[in-house]
């Protein structure tokens, strides 16, 4: 990428850098579908024939029929820092325009851990309990340990000038920061009032629809948003959406892992809006990893609410051993869900929400984020809606319940989710106010929706996949 800006062609680096983070994410989803890997080899080898030949626009004509079609009120955003540590973005409207920010990685890395430092919440959906450490500090993103990754060597002086100074206490100043730098040299660009975001680095880890404008208005107050590993990746999604079948609605709440830490609100947010869907919840002992696993492949619709891992946001769901409430202990340890189990699952999920602690993290790679959200994604999912850290357990409820998912069955995923936020952000209650309440969930992938046929067709396949499911005690 580095190479074709020094030579001002701008256009073929964003080609070049998207087809990268693309390649590996593609080739996961292009092997669950049975196809091979010489499918994306043709593919990147046509890519680099377009960028030889000076033919960009040719993608970018696809792209714009495919992320545009029927909505022209989309911008898209794909950030990249280039070999010398500093930002770059590419604005894709009707046309590519590209500008330079000239902001290193050092300073967006010291503004996001100062923000993560200050979203820990008391009682929450994180598995840190179950260490050795406080549950009440789950969210320990200090610069010196932010998930995997190594601020660039740039000058102290160019450091503080992008940074300033504050207190962890000072949130508004530190969104105002970061929009200044992230939003404001491109807002004029920006058109609509929706935002797709293609992140590079550590700016995966930020919680876009916080960052305040001039006047304190949040972005997510004019935008909805949502996030994308590639452009590659979302059109390859996008052109296959339109031949799945649809199956059941699954419904996975408070597992049954053995610990004091009960989570009796994320048992009722499943209760609740499992009968959106005329659903049968699996929770407490019945939520077994294996259980869980059988079921993944034929869901189109998929809400765990549970205990997530700090680190690599793997889920906590009831050990397989635990099925004999006669026999089983309260001792017994958590099943995690891993990345590599789902890995190994084809799925055909239009939607999964993971109303889990941290399912936003992963190791950062220079297509992305390694993690539970994108494994669900390389498996097959379409959209997926994880967090970026530490959730409430009450909030969290009040949050999904009669909001972000019931919206959705009124229109997109993204318009439900900045709907919601909205309404938090006003809330009567000042701590659903907070940011660390409403802020940390992010959609991955595209932008569903369901028409009325079908949800009433996964109602349907609801009904009869749990016709005389036999729920343990």
């Amino acid at each position: 990428m580095s190479c074709y800006l020094s030579v001002g062609r701008t256009d073929s680096a964003l080609l070049v850098l998207d087809l990268g983070k693309a390649e590996e994410l593609h080739f996961c989803i292009e092997r669950q579908k049975n196809t091979v890997r010489m499918d994306m080899f043709n593919y990147a080898s046509a890519m680099w024939d377009q960028i030889d030949a000076g033919e960009e626009q040719i993608q970018f004509k696809q792209f714009n029929e495919i992320f545009h079609e029927g909505n022209a009120e989309t911008s898209i955003l794909i950030f990249a820092f280039d070999m010398d540590g500093f930002l770059n973005v590419w604005v894709f409207h009707d046309r590519v325009i590209f500008r330079k920010l000239e902001t290193p990685l050092q300073a967006i890395f010291l503004l996001i851990a100062l923000l993560l430092e200050t979203v820990n919440v008391s009682v929450n959906r994180n598995s840190s309990f179950y260490s050795t450490e406080s549950a009440l500090n789950t969210c320990n993103n200090t610069p010196s340990n932010l998930p995997n990754q190594k601020p660039a060597p740039v000058g102290k002086d160019v450091v503080e000038n992008a940074v300033g100074s504050f207190s962890n206490e000072m949130n508004p100043e530190i969104l105002n920061r970061l929009f200044e730098i992230l939003v404001q040299p491109v807002r004029d660009l920006c058109k609509g009032n929706k935002l797709i975001i293609v992140p590079d680095k550590l700016l995966f880890f930020t919680p876009f629809s916080t960052l305040v404008d001039e006047y304190g208005r949040y972005l997510s107050d004019r935008y909805s948003i949502q996030i994308t590993p590639s452009l590659h990746t979302l059109k390859c999604s996008m052109e296959r959406s339109y031949d799945l079948n649809l199956g059941f609605a699954l419904f996975v709440g408070n597992p049954a892992v053995g610990i004091a830490n009960d989570l009796p609100n994320a048992a009722e947010e499943v209760r609740c809006l499992s009968k959106l869907f005329q659903a049968t919840p699996l929770i407490g002992r019945e939520a077994r990893k294996q259980v869980v696993l059988e079921l993944l492949s034929g869901a189109s619709i998929i809400h765990i609410a549970a205990h997530g891992e700090p680190t690599r946001g793997e889920i906590m769901l009831a050990s397989d051993s635990s099925t004999d409430p006669c026999t089983s202990s309260h001792k017994e340890g958590p099943a995690f869900l891993t990345q590599q189990d789902i890995m190994r699952v084809s799925v055909r999920v239009r939607l999964v929400v993971l109303c889990c602690c941290d399912t936003g993290k992963g190791k950062i790679l220079p297509e992305g984020v390694i993690g539970i959200a994108r494994s669900f994604l390389a498996s097959g999912a379409r959209s997926v809606v994880a967090t970026l850290w530490a959730i409430d357990d009450w909030a969290t409820k009040e949050f999904m319940h009669g909001n972000v998912l019931s919206r959705t069955l009124q229109g997109s995923v993204c318009e439900a989710l900045k709907e919601t936020m909205n309404l938090f952000q006003k809330h009567k209650i000042e701590y659903y106010r907070s940011i660390k309440i409403w802020a940390p969930f992010t959609i991955y992938g595209e932008d569903i929706k369901f028409t009325k046929n079908e949800i009433e067709e996964i109602r349907k396949n609801s009904r009869e996949m749990f016709d005389g499911f036999v729920v343990l005690p």
